[in-house]
């Protein structure tokens, strides 16, 4: 087997020094424009393709960028991740995914090994109940939070403005003429999961409802457990007439759900999903969802997260960034009027 084409092997072609041929495929303006044509050239016809780790030892950091998340089956997760990575690209870096399953361990499993092949830098969607060793690591190289955020870490963050989201919701059934509406959402030990039951509540009390007392199913992420919550919703005596979900996979569940069991949605339960997953256009006659900014949440976490990187030596670094993208309402056929008297005693019976 031939061994890999070196840089010694195209200055010896070329006649050049070894440090000029680096110099021009490293693009350095101090090369000739001529001169970094023909190394290019030369590079390609040979096969050559440069030694990451002899690189990176160089300049202490390697071309790779992580991505560090709870699950890809979220369509928001998935869709960031895809951003990124476009945006690693068109940088010349690599994308390193994570899955961390909202395990502790994982996490700090995962963050020491991007810590220890010195990475440009991390994306990180934090779990739940962190390790105080993994906030050191990350102390310790360029991160910037994505959705979900540590306080603890003083570090960037890029999400939604959570509350103004499901503010968004309940305005939306309100409009519509409902007054018994429930909610799904993800743990309150979570940052997203907090302030959307906080933006939830808030919105019922804006328009004159009984936040008190409102269905609000908490606790989980998955799509098994909005099933679960909707299944313990569609057994309530009073039902709501309206549910606001507040999860991608939360609304994926808690809609297959209501459809097992033969819910009529809107005439019977109008549902205002999170998220807008493709699929989504074709549940039913068309999800109404709260649709989010993604490409435009990940693409300025990436920008940020490699000036972070260039001012990592920086004896001043800026304040760190707060940023959060407004959502938007995406009407569909999930939602109508409430049902009317007769419906709704027939409901209330099931």
């Amino acid at each position: 087997m031939d061994r890999p084409v070196k840089l010694k092997d195209l200055a010896d072609e070329l006649d050049l020094a070894v440090s000029t041929v680096a110099r021009a495929l490293a693009g350095s303006t101090r090369i000739g424009k001529a001169t970094t044509e023909r190394v290019h050239a030369e590079a390609k016809r040979r096969g050559y393709v440069a030694d990451e780790s002899a690189r990176a030892m160089r300049r202490g950091t390697a071309s790779l960028v992580g991505f560090v998340a709870p699950d890809l089956q979220n369509e928001f997760y998935a869709t960031a991740a895809r951003a990124v990575s476009m945006h690693c690209q068109q940088r010349g870096l690599q994308l390193v995914l994570a899955v961390t399953n909202d395990d502790p361990a994982s996490e700090l499993h995962h963050v020491r090994s991007l810590y220890s092949s010195r990475v440009t830098g991390i994306v990180l969607i934090p779990g739940v109940g962190m390790l105080r060793e993994t906030g050191k690591l990350l102390a310790a190289v360029p991160h910037v939070q994505l959705v979900r955020e540590n306080a603890a870490l003083g570090s960037d963050w890029f999400g939604i403005a959570d509350e103004e989201a499901m503010r968004l919701g309940v305005a939306h059934l309100v409009e519509l003429g409902h007054r018994r509406i429930g909610y799904i959402g993800s743990s309150l030990s979570m940052s997203t999961g907090a302030k959307r039951l906080d933006g939830f509540r808030r919105a019922l009390r804006e328009h004159g409802l009984d936040a008190d007392s409102a269905v609000a199913e908490v606790g989980g992420c998955a799509a098994e457990f909005g099933h679960a919550a909707m299944a313990r919703i569609l057994k309530l005596r009073k039902r709501p007439t309206g549910i606001v979900t507040a999860g991608a996979r939360l609304s994926a569940g808690a809609y297959d759900c209501a459809r097992e069991q033969g819910v009529a949605i809107p005439a019977d339960l109008s549902f205002v999903g999170f998220s807008d997953a493709p699929a989504q256009r074709w549940w039913g006659d068309g999800l109404t969802t709260i649709g989010l900014p993604v490409e435009d949440i990940a693409t300025a976490a990436m920008d940020c997260l490699l000036r972070r990187a260039d001012q990592r030596d920086s004896a001043r670094p800026e304040r760190p960034m707060h940023v959060m993208h407004r959502p938007v309402l995406i009407r569909r056929g999930s939602t109508a009027a409430p049902p009317g008297p007769k419906s709704a005693a027939a409901s209330s019976a099931a």
